[in-house]
């Protein structure tokens, strides 16, 4: 009996220490982004819809002078979220922690960079002619932000000056 209580104790520690080792570890380290920050506004293309064809927009927020996004999400032009008027197209935006690049390690900052791109064939990972980019300096968590790119004519790439 004690034998067999044995083997029974020593399986069962077993089964557990095994049950452990087969759980699925997370390849990257958690992004840390608190879900109270957020990043919230308004992005206007000027340029005439009808030309605009399968082209996309995005936001992204940065380290200041840094490049590696932090926070970043792309929406095509076709999204029904956009307000298409005469010469442009009005977008509410809103990014935040479930906009996270996995793995960033970056530290949310008082001051981060805010990147808008207009990128015409939809790709935000591919520079061409027609790509419009603005790079804005922005406080934490800002929430009244308005950005404008005007669009049109072969623009390989395009980065205006800081605001504020």
């Amino acid at each position: 009996m004690h034998t067999a209580t044995r083997i029974a104790t020593l399986s069962a520690l077993f089964l557990v220490a095994c049950s452990h080792a087969e759980e699925p570890v997370s390849p990257e380290p958690a992004t840390p982004v608190s879900a109270d920050v957020s990043y919230r506004g308004e992005l206007i293309l000027h340029g005439d819809p009808a030309l605009l064809g399968a082209a996309s927009a995005s936001i992204s927020i940065v380290a200041a002078g840094g490049d590696a996004p932090v926070l970043a999400r792309t929406w095509d032009l076709g999204d029904p979220a956009w307000r298409v008027g005469a010469g442009e197209m009005r977008l509410y935006f809103a990014i935040d922690a479930r906009d996270a690049w996995p793995g960033r390690t970056t530290a949310m900052q008082d001051r981060m960079d805010l990147v808008a791109r207009f990128d015409p064939d939809g790709n935000p990972a591919t520079d061409e002619p027609g790509v419009v980019q603005r790079r804005v300096s922005v406080a934490r968590a800002a929430r009244d932000l308005h950005v404008e790119l005007t669009l049109g004519g072969p623009v390989a790439s395009t980065e205006l000056p800081s605001d504020g």
